[in-house]
């Protein structure tokens, strides 16, 4: 080392001790302490007289969903996993349920509230206290259309790119976590794919096929958000489309942005209230959307029949989108929330408490309580579903014998 290189290091090192001394000197206060980790949440088993409303209801129709559900069931693989993370279940664990259930053909009031007392222990998740989430609606919508580009109809809805590649990491390793990632082939490497906007610029036209083509970019978004609908052609014919992916950003709530920007506040937006302000504003329109990164991909449905994330179809009313990293899918869950009244010219709700099944997912659906209430097809569907965004819980309904095995 050369005389001039070790005065160099002597020099900071110096000012390294001047620095500490100085600090020791003022005495400066320690960091902050880290705060403690929020409380951990809990299921808790409770009663049937615990849940409100249960005494009075009827559950005939939610035994028929529950029923759709264990038919899937029962062509799964005894130790499939079929659980959340917090709710541990292989598809054998529904079997003796699912059979019991598939017995009863012509079930009665009192048989169906019956069974689901003899098969199910109900559970509340709480952390210091019982939990509380927000419930939606969705449905299916109805488009006017066309099969080729025209003037009047120029957005397209995608099929599945050929470039697009979904995976779960977990496969290639088993200490990564177990998450499904979705990209795009890109020579050898499998990169992001596009976004909303970049989708929007063409960069998917070489690579994907157009189904069909709408008028509207807010309805292809509204369209994206229920997850399928009938298209309807000037011939008189239609079409049925469903979800067949997405391409993998997160999804954001465009009302968010109405909000952030004081068009609208978090009582009053609506799918309605959106769709209004961009009929004022339809130069504000995409660039507005395009705040959300999520796009969603399509294919033809044989049947025109609504079909959920658990590969069955579903019951209006009586089937609803969760978060499946908190709710196994299949598992019956009694709702206790509020829902818009049957005038659909009011903003009024009305006490709402049924048993429904969790049958389906959503981009927007995340949280331990968090629901999506399907309510079936045309304008009233839309009508209730594009009003409701009310406060709510739920209690699972986990079956009996596997709330009994310890944690």
């Amino acid at each position: 080392m050369n005389k001039i290189h070790l005065k160099r290091v002597l020099m900071v090192l110096m000012l390294l001790l001047f620095v500490y001394l100085w600090a020791v000197r003022l005495k400066l206060p320690a960091p902050p302490p880290i705060p403690p980790a929020p409380p951990e949440i809990q299921i808790k088993p409770v009663s049937f007289n615990a849940l409100p409303g249960w005494d009075a209801s009827d559950s005939r129709t939610s035994l028929k969903a529950f029923q759709t559900s264990c038919r899937a069931f029962l062509r799964q693989p005894a130790n499939k996993e079929v659980g959340s993370l917090h709710v541990p279940l292989k598809a054998k664990d529904w079997w003796p349920s699912c059979r019991a259930a598939l017995k009863l053909s012509n079930a009665t009031e009192s048989q169906a509230k019956s069974f689901f007392e003899a098969w199910f222990q109900p559970a509340m998740l709480e952390d210091s206290k019982p939990l509380e989430g927000i419930f939606t609606g969705y449905y299916v919508p109805v488009h006017q259309g066309s099969l080729k580009k025209t003037a009047q109809y120029n957005v397209p809805i995608y099929g599945l790119p050929n470039n697009w590649v979904r995976f779960r990491l977990k496969d290639f390793d088993n200490n990564l976590p177990d998450r499904k990632i979705v990209g795009r082939i890109e020579g050898h490497a499998i990169v992001p794919f596009h976004t909303r906007a970049e989708i929007n610029k063409g960069a998917i036209s070489k690579v994907a096929p157009v189904l069909v083509w709408l008028d509207s970019e807010v309805d292809r978004l509204f369209l994206e958000i229920q997850g399928s609908g009938f298209i309807k052609f000037a011939d008189g014919s239609n079409m049925f489309i469903g979800y067949a992916g997405e391409n993998g950003a997160a999804y954001s709530s465009i009302a968010s942005v109405l909000i952030a920007r004081g068009v609208m506040t978090r009582d009053t937006a609506s799918m309605q209230k959106i769709k209004a302000y961009f009929e004022e504003h339809p130069d504000q329109m995409q660039e507005v959307i395009e705040h959300n990164k999520s796009f969603v991909f399509f294919s033809k449905q044989k049947k025109a029949i609504a079909m959920g994330a658990q590969g069955v179809y579903l019951t209006p009313g009586y089937s609803m989108a969760v978060d499946r990293a908190w709710i196994p899918l299949g598992m019956p869950l009694w709702l206790n929330t509020t829902k818009p009244v049957a005038d659909l010219t009011s903003a009024e709700s009305e006490p709402f408490d049924r048993l429904f099944i969790a049958q389906d997912t959503g981009g927007a659906i995340r949280g331990p309580i968090r629901g999506d209430v399907f309510w079936g097809t045309g304008k009233k569907a839309g009508a209730i579903a594009g009003r409701m965004k009310n406060k709510g819980v739920y209690w699972l309904f986990l079956p009996r014998e596997e709330a009994k095995k310890p944690d």
